[in-house]
């Protein structure tokens, strides 16, 4: 699979403001950090450009080439996407980090991880719940998987997978705890199970509303009680 390139330009500014900035113009401030470098390269890359990046990425593939634009020297580098910050209000992009990497050094990346199969306990009814949807490895660039498959066939209602029982290559060290599930196999639940906890919900809400209306009312009347004083 031939590595994605993005196309970034050094930050002439940083700060909060400029950063605004930019995304009114539609760009998104990052940053590119590694072991090698004496200190953090600002950059800037064009909103259209990383969403079309991100449509490469979901192939599978980890590594990118950052072409630097504007930059004097090194305009290649090759890095992975370590983190990418939204908008918790707007869910718009805020902030890109950029790790860049060196082959045949080790780095730690998370990689998805992709349910294969179907479990023995869903032909039965069972449930299948996901826990963990990645994990963290440890491995040279060259070696990261695109995601790691979790075999459903075997399992039965009540069974587990946890990380320990995954099935990696030995050049790739596992650093999520291994006693951490990843998915089980749960019972069906009953339509009568269903109602009754719908029957539950709704007398924990009315006993919740006549709390309520409990204290509003003692709070009204320590309000009178208090007007009369004065």
């Amino acid at each position: 699979m031939d590595i994605p390139k993005l196309k970034v330009r050094i930050r002439e500014k940083t700060g909060k403001g400029y950063a605004k900035k930019l995304r009114r113009k539609g760009f998104i401030p990052a940053v590119l950090y590694g072991p090698h470098l004496e200190e953090s390269i600002p950059l800037e890359i064009e909103l259209s450009e990383f969403k079309d990046l991100f449509s490469k990425l979901s192939e599978g593939g980890k590594v990118i080439t950052l072409e630097i634009v504007n930059a004097d020297e090194n305009k290649e580098r090759e890095v992975i996407l370590k983190d990418v910050q939204r908008s918790w209000l707007k869910g718009g992009l805020q902030h890109v980090d950029f790790y860049e990497i060196t082959r045949g050094e080790k780095i730690s990346t998370t990689v998805p991880l992709r349910l294969v199969g179907e479990a023995k306990g869903a032909k039965k009814g069972g449930v299948v719940e996901q826990l963990v949807r990645e994990i963290e490895i440890e491995c040279t660039p060259e070696k990261i998987p695109p995601h790691i498959d979790i075999p459903l066939d075997d399992l039965d209602i009540g069974d587990s997978l946890r990380v320990k029982d995954l099935q990696v290559p030995p050049d790739i060290k596992v650093v999520t705890h291994p006693d951490e599930v990843i998915v089980s196999i749960l019972s069906p639940v009953s339509e009568e199970e269903i109602e009754k906890l719908e029957e539950e919900k709704v007398m924990e809400t009315q006993e919740v509303e006549v709390v309520r209306k409990e204290k509003k009312k003692e709070e009204e009347e320590e309000a009178k009680q208090e007007k009369k004083k004065e």
